[in-house]
């Protein structure tokens, strides 16, 4: 799997701040770089936020991404070392931006994360830009530099070869925190094409399972707290254990197990687990969802292309 990483708060290496809330076109920059990556199809979308300010998370919560917190103040590399630390063991890969930087193309997502390399970096007409992707196995080498430079400087740091991109993609380099003509991008910006957007969702006598749903029960799978998992999404606690609820009282049977002991990593006190029978339900809705997307596509094209 490979996840992306969207820096949504602290300071790039020449001090600019990140605008996550500035309108891009009809939407605000943090909702573009989401839907870009997920159309992409990129499934895990984690954003690091601060956690003293709960705007981006406002913005973002209904979009099934991953929250973590960092600090408005913290460098830039700093809050991707926060990103980097949670998703070490979960992926393949990162594909990493900042949220000052939201009209790079489907197209150059699809393009970098096909290629396989230590480290990918898009490339326009002489200039290296966002996003980027970084192998997994090289995530440690970003979580111990501590120079100048930030992300590029640790990059440049570990001796990695770096694989450049050609793109036909100017996004790549619009920084809408200090380019004033960010604007004239928007109108041939992939997210302009027509899309079909399925959400599909199990139901009996009540909808109780869907996409969300089965982001928490990820969550809980590697968080093994309900708590945490809801935390993660930007979501209460309270609204999180009625969503489990109503899953578990449609379908006759728990999905979430509580057990006491500590796992290592975890404060003392229990910890929670997906059933045996959850697993086989979240397996089951990953492949239907896999396959209703491949149909979904040819209908889509069969119905509306001119």
């Amino acid at each position: 799997m490979i996840a992306a990483l969207i820096i949504a708060d602290g300071k790039t290496a020449r001090g600019d701040s990140f605008e996550p809330e500035k309108e891009v076109g009809t939407i605000p920059a943090i909702q573009r770089i989401v839907l870009v990556f997920q159309r992409a199809g990129i499934d895990r979308v984690v954003v690091v936020c601060d956690d003293k300010d709960d705007k981006t998370e406002k913005l973002a919560s209904y979009m099934n991404v991953v929250f973590l917190h960092g600090s408005a103040q913290a460098l830039m590399l700093d809050n991707v070392k926060i990103g980097l630390s949670w998703l070490k063991e979960k992926c393949e890969a990162a594909i990493i931006t900042h949220a000052n930087v939201p009209l790079f193309s489907v197209e150059t997502v699809k393009a970098l994360t096909a290629v396989k390399g230590d480290v990918c970096v898009p490339f326009h007409n002489g200039n290296a830009g966002h996003p980027i992707v970084l192998r997994s196995e090289h995530f440690d080498m970003v979580l111990s530099y501590s120079g100048e430079g930030g992300l590029s400087g640790a990059v440049k740091s570990s001796g990695l070869r770096r694989v450049l991109v050609e793109v036909d993609d100017e996004g790549i380099l619009a920084n809408v925190g200090h380019d004033e003509n960010f604007e004239r991008l928007i109108d041939g910006h992939s997210l302009r094409e027509s899309y079909l957007d399925a959400k599909l969702r199990i139901v009996r006598e009540k909808p109780f399972y869907g996409h969300g749903v089965h982001m928490l029960l990820q969550l809980i799978e590697e968080e093994h707290s309900i708590s945490g998992a809801c935390r993660r999404m930007g979501m209460s606690n309270s609204k999180g254990r009625n969503i489990i609820a109503n899953m578990e009282q449609q379908l006759g049977y728990p999905v979430i197990e509580s057990r006491q002991g500590t796992l290592k990593g975890m404060n003392p006190g229990g910890f929670s687990v997906v059933t045996e029978r959850g697993r086989e339900l979240m397996s089951r809705y990953d492949n239907l969802c896999s396959e209703a997307r491949i149909c979904l596509r040819e209908l889509y094209k069969k119905h509306f292309t001119d």
